[in-house]
């Protein structure tokens, strides 16, 4: 998993006063692994091995670690609006990843680690090649490719509750060298479009390198992100405290991500870097036995895979059908990013990274994938099927606007506005529209807080005076709990779906003739899903 924060986030110049006593001993504390230079603009720079308080002190202020000088500017803190010194990127290993480094054997720990590294390294790769930018020119118009990363990795060894969790911080400086050979600030927004592909590229990585060394196996893949056989969710939870802490402050396991980032920093505690690796290791292996993790469990979590013994190539499986699935799951189309993170996810046992890129390029160059032009963030693509299906759907849709169908009348429609005086003029002619237009589709748009919802229910009662049989639905289940709390009783989606394609498949009725279909925020609903919609509600008329 990969996380991005922001050195210094609006403090900067407290945060580069701390630096050397601070960001240092943080990062390079009693028993942390030495930092060491990665990037290829560190390389240029002729940066390699350990890295030192003052080379990192210079790193975040603009100058060069080398010699010092400066690379960026005029002065040591980052000028303009939303500069900061430089970004951290923290790669963390799958939980059972890191209890397999921190309960196995030296030799077993030693491979883990290195695994990690790789699979750092080849993540970051990745980000140089398609995240790393600078601009150039009035208002930063004209975007330049850099030379790579002044970077800096610092591998950690625990989370803040002491639990092992084998994570690497890369620190990115804010710099990067232009074709033209001027340093100038990163286009760091590129970043953060790819950081979530860079995730999957780390773990479809370590899972190749753990894989081809150790011959583990591994569960199913789930955002990207695998855990090893042969360690249960019980024993998971007993070593993943601070989760725990985060989840519970949090709100429970439904909370919504900005709930879960909220509490994260709520309950962060300092973090103990005096304690060594030797102390912790102690404390691990004396809870482990308590929740069934002894040594010969560790050991039976090696050589489970068939293409073990170590040395043996990972076989890289590709067939195009899955990733068609999973790239137009939630949307009509897609991009090379989407590509990339469908086809590692498909990948149980691993790929080497650069393979997978290979991989996603030779799927977008497939006959049956479209490419529908260029987006400021790279060409967009679809489906042959799914172009297909949408203009099939656009064509019924397109008949189906000169059909009268479900209607209230007049009469309906205005005692029903009449009853709710509060509506006003845009929801009433909304209403009104609803209930009298009789068209086969009919499409809402409203901005946020308009008072949809408000009209629809007005709407449904309308259609329930005049006998018109309602069915309502929305792109997930809580969503459609929110709309039965508001007086509209609701499914999902996908609920009515299979409802209506069972019936189909019976040879029944799907749907009552004249009814009406309510599909609450569609244009959130994919294009298979919404095209099924749409046959369903014409075939029955």
């Amino acid at each position: 998993m990969l996380t991005i924060g922001k050195l210094g986030s609006g403090q900067e110049a407290y945060y580069l006063e701390k630096v050397a006593g601070g960001a240092e001993d943080y990062y390079s504390g009693e028993g942390e692994a030495e930092g060491r230079w990665v990037g290829d603009a560190a390389a240029e720079l002729g940066l390699e091995g350990e890295v030192g308080a003052d080379q990192l002190t210079a790193m975040l202020t603009g100058g060069n670690p080398a010699t010092g000088a400066q690379l960026v500017g005029n002065s040591g803190v980052p000028s303009g609006r939303g500069a900061v010194p430089g970004f951290d990127l923290t790669f963390s290993a799958p939980k059972t990843v890191s209890l397999l480094w921190a309960l196995g054997d030296p030799e077993t720990q030693t491979t883990v680690r290195a695994a990690h590294e790789r699979s750092v390294d080849a993540a970051l790769g990745y980000l140089q090649r398609q995240a790393c930018w600078t601009r150039r020119g009035a208002g930063g118009a004209t975007f330049l490719k850099g030379n790579g990363y002044i970077a800096a990795a610092f591998r950690h060894r625990s989370s803040r509750a002491g639990d092992p969790q084998l994570h690497t911080h890369t620190l990115i400086a804010n710099s990067t060298k232009g074709p033209d050979g001027r340093w100038t600030r990163l286009f760091h927004p590129a970043i953060y479009d790819h950081a979530k592909t860079a995730g999957y590229l780390y773990e479809v990585q370590l899972r190749a390198e753990l894989t081809r060394t150790l011959g583990v196996r591994w569960q199913g893949v789930r955002r990207g992100i695998a855990e090893l056989e042969g360690i249960s969710d019980d024993q998971i939870r007993e070593f993943s405290t601070r989760r725990a802490e985060i989840l519970e402050a949090a709100g429970g396991p439904e909370a919504s991500a900005r709930a879960r980032q909220v509490a994260t920093l709520a309950t962060r505690r300092g973090k103990d870097h005096q304690v060594s690796t030797e102390t912790l290791r102690e404390r691990w292996h004396q809870r482990a036995p308590e929740v069934g993790l002894d040594p010969e469990t560790i050991e039976e979590v090696l050589n489970r895979s068939p293409n073990f013994p170590s040395g043996a190539e990972t076989r890289t499986v590709f067939t195009a059908e899955p990733v068609d699935r999973a790239v137009t799951a939630h949307a009509s189309h897609f991009d090379r990013r989407d590509a990339v993170q469908a086809i590692a996810a498909a990948m149980r046992e691993g790929s080497n990274a650069q393979e997978v890129e290979r991989i996603a390029d030779s799927y977008l160059a497939m006959e049956h994938i479209l490419c529908l032009g260029e987006s400021p963030k790279g060409d967009r693509f679809t489906t042959q099927r799914i172009w297909e299906l949408e203009q099939q759907a656009l064509a019924t849709a397109e008949r189906m606007r000169t059909e009268d169908r479900a209607l209230a009348g007049q009469t309906v429609a205005e005692q029903v506005i009449a009853s709710r005086p509060t509506l006003k003029a845009e929801q009433a002619e909304m209403v009104r529209r609803l209930l009298t237009g009789g068209e086969g589709i009919s499409i809402v748009i409203g901005e946020a807080g308009s008072g949809k919802s408000y009209a629809i229910v007005a709407a449904a009662e309308g259609w329930a005076q005049a006998g018109v049989p309602l069915r309502a639905a929305a792109p997930t289940r809580k969503a459609a709990n929110v709309l039965s709390a508001e007086g509209l009783p609701a499914t999902s989606v996908a609920r009515l779906l299979f409802e209506l394609d069972d019936l189909q498949s019976q040879g029944l009725l799907t749907l009552p003739r004249n009814s009406v279909v309510l599909i609450d925020e569609a244009a959130m609903v994919d294009s298979q899903s919404l095209a099924r919609l749409i046959s369903h509600a014409d075939q029955a008329q």
